[in-house]
């Protein structure tokens, strides 16, 4: 073999094991949810939507679990780099909702809730002292017209048992709880209410 492209062969050798050796491999991230997929609580409102529609910003429209220092840095949103949630947060909160209202004695009406998800953050007030932010706009939404029959907006704010992401999810969890049982209520609360002179829960269940 001629000598020079021996040479070049073995330069090349070289240089790709040396690329090689700058190759890291990706970071593992722990993969997190909102807690296992069933019923909440054991009563079922008297007025249980026949589709749960959950919406989010842009900003929430991915796995990474948010925070913000507000003690240092309360305009900045920043993302734990080893820890992400297994899928939009929008996602996991939809499951949630549609689990509790598809699991009771109450049948399932006409009505949408439409949930505007405007939050969903834990914040830190120090550096030991957090909390899990979930805001939400939501509507009971009318079949066929499409009309809005009752609006409400929730504000959960859970304390995390520690300061970092494992101690977030706890708090995301119970609040995702807290939120799905205040829901509950909200809608057995509707039942006699009237919405443009009809009985919005005669009109949910058709």
């Amino acid at each position: 073999m001629n000598k020079t492209l021996v040479t070049l062969i073995s330069a090349l050798v070289v240089f790709v094991s040396g690329c090689a050796g700058l190759v890291t491999a990706p970071a593992a991230f722990t993969l997190y949810d909102l807690g296992p997929v069933a019923p909440i609580q054991r009563d079922t409102p008297k007025i249980v939507p026949g589709m749960v529609e959950v919406r989010a910003p842009t900003w929430l429209a991915n796995g990474a679990m948010q925070y913000r220092l507000d003690y240092r840095s309360p305009a900045s949103r920043e993302t734990y780099a080893e820890s992400r949630w297994v899928g939009h947060p929008a996602e996991m909160l939809q499951r949630l909702v549609g689990a509790q209202f598809s699991n009771g004695s109450v049948p399932a009406g006409q009505c949408r809730l439409r949930i505007e998800l405007d939050e969903f953050i834990q914040s830190f007030a120090s550096a030991q002292v957090s909390n899990a932010e979930l805001r939400a706009r939501v509507s009971l939404v009318a079949p066929r017209d499409e009309s809005t029959l009752a609006t409400r907006t929730f504000v959960i704010d859970t304390p995390a048992p520690s300061p970092d992401a494992a101690g977030g999810v706890v708090a995301h969890r119970n609040g995702a709880r807290q939120f799905i049982t205040d829901l509950g209520i909200w809608l057995d609360a509707l039942d006699g209410e009237q919405a443009r002179g009809l009985n919005i829960g005669e009109r949910c269940r058709g």
